[in-house]
């Protein structure tokens, strides 16, 4: 065997009839030879041809050399592996494998058609970077697709790549779906749209065999300018198409608490709306909940923060898994906004706040490349951001960590955000009718984990914790309705118009 790096093993390599493998950091006009030459000119000397069994270099794996010392390979062990292509499945297989959240990214080029998505998408396969390729379609796409293969819109009458893919037929998904067939078969998915939720996602589960939706509650309609829906008519809206997702048991995520943050809101609507989105999950039917958590919003925000947010909004949905057959999947990722667009410092910012988001112990780390503060991102960034991450995994799980959750800092920041989060519930459940025993008298008493309330002294007192209110607010006996008043359409309206819910860039007017 021979090892060195790999600028010096590909020229053993091309001396010695062996394959020269891709040397990305080493372009071949930083050579001062040609490696095809050299294959050519040693090509004819038979005492070189095949003179070591294994050329290393600085990139082997402890499992190519396994595979060398036991005399098989590790394209062979490779090919044996059977992708998953169900979320849950693909979550367990690569934890055991590689020991490390599935990594999602999206994808959409903007174009005048579809192809050079569909090879940016193959580039993603091959390489093995991630395993969801999210597609991002451009604003027709996302407002009149269903009406384009109907033959209701003219395609030809909107501008192409608004934002992302131009996706306008049948043929088109198919096409970026088969682009997935190679390297580690990535799973698709795609927007949700703004119109026709539904029937979008009868068309989108046909062709991709969705790993999971994202589904919103209070936007992508005529409250954020995304789509032609109604505030009140959206409710109903993403509420039908939540329940169609779970009647095929679906993982769906709710991707709404971040877009709150997006426009400036205080973090405890952003833990409040976690809330919402938790028993809106739970209510509609949803089994496994993606749990969205967007990190670094707003900019400048400090990874202790983001952490006491997002475990205070996780600790206060928590109980529902444990009282119903319901099941959180956690996923991360980073703010869009928040990346610089310095490409070099945008690397590092995208490192740390993997880093971060690690603490949280995500399923999916939805990886946002760090180009995109200065460009579309591009295959290549994809992988290379991918790439980024995984070694931020990788030094993640080595040794021990600092005890973060005991910072005293965090604990009393996370304190304050369950107070204020359930407060605001409180008030959204009253504003649904809610006529269960929790108070705005009383509070403060169950306002409290359910470990220190079994310090209280008073038996009658265990009982009354966060855990417990939460299960108040979403028992249907508590409301006149006989339904969970808190999350109905009227009442989410109506807590956007009383300004229960609300954020310095968004004005709701009745």
């Amino acid at each position: 065997a021979f090892g060195g790096l790999r600028t010096a093993a590909n020229l053993v390599r091309a001396m010695t009839g062996l394959p020269v493998l891709e040397d990305k950091f080493a372009p071949p006009e930083d050579r001062h030879y040609d490696l095809d030459e050299i294959a050519e000119n040693y090509g004819d000397i038979e005492a070189f041809q095949g003179f070591f069994a294994l050329v290393v270099d600085d990139f082997i794996t402890m499992e190519e050399l396994e595979a060398f010392a036991q005399g098989t390979t590790v394209t062979e062990t490779v090919q044996e592996i059977q992708w998953a292509n169900t979320l849950l499945k693909r979550v367990r297989q690569v934890r055991r494998l590689e020991n490390r959240p599935i990594i999602r990214a999206h994808i959409g080029v903007a174009a005048d058609s579809i192809e050079p998505t569909v090879k940016a998408v193959e580039m993603l396969a091959e390489a093995e970077c991630l395993e969801i390729v999210s597609l991002a379609p451009d604003q027709p796409s996302q407002e009149y697709l269903a009406k384009f293969i109907r033959g209701e819109e003219d395609p030809d009458n909107y501008l192409k790549g608004q934002g992302g893919v131009p996706v306008r037929t049948r043929e088109d998904l198919r096409r970026l779906k088969q682009a997935t067939q190679r390297g580690n078969y990535p799973m698709t998915r795609i927007y949700s749209g703004t119109d026709e939720l539904v029937e979008l996602a009868k068309l989108f589960e046909e062709s991709f065999l969705m790993p999971f939706p994202a589904v919103p509650i209070f936007f992508y309609n005529e409250l954020d300018g995304r789509g032609p829906i109604s505030i009140r008519d959206g409710f109903d809206e993403h509420f039908e198409v939540l329940r169609w997702w779970a009647a095929r048991d679906k993982a769906v995520e709710i991707n709404d608490p971040h877009q709150w943050q997006l426009r400036n809101s205080t973090d405890d609507l952003l833990v409040t709306d976690h809330v919402v989105a938790g028993v809106v999950a739970l209510k509609m039917g949803i089994k496994h909940y993606v749990m969205q958590m967007m990190y670094d919003l707003p900019p400048g925000a400090s990874g202790l923060n983001d952490l006491a947010k997002f475990q205070a909004a996780y600790e206060l949905i928590e109980p529902l898994t444990r009282h119903f057959d319901f099941h959180i999947i956690k996923e991360t990722r980073g703010g869009l906004s928040s990346f610089p667009p310095n490409l070099d410092k945008a690397k590092g910012h995208l490192a740390i706040s993997t880093y971060w988001q690690m603490h949280m112990e995500p399923d999916i780390v939805h990886v946002v490349s760090f180009s995109e503060a200065h460009h579309e991102a591009k295959a290549q960034d994809v992988v290379e951001s991918c790439d980024i991450v995984k070694q931020v995994f990788e030094n993640f799980y080595k040794g021990d960590r600092p005890a973060i959750w005991a910072d005293l800092r965090l604990v009393a920041r996370k304190k304050r955000l369950k107070w204020g989060a359930m407060y605001n519930i409180l008030h959204l459940a009253l504003l649904g009718g809610y006529e269960g025993p929790v108070t705005l008298d009383n509070f403060f008493e169950w306002a409290i984990s359910p470990e220190e309330a079994r310090k209280r002294d008073h038996p009658r007192q265990w009982e009354r914790s966060y855990e417990t209110m939460l299960l108040s607010f979403v028992d249907e006996a508590n409301y006149p309705t006989g339904q969970c008043g808190m999350i109905s359409p009227d009442t989410l309206d109506l807590a956007l118009q009383v300004g229960l819910f609300q954020a310095p860039q968004i004005t709701v007017l009745d």
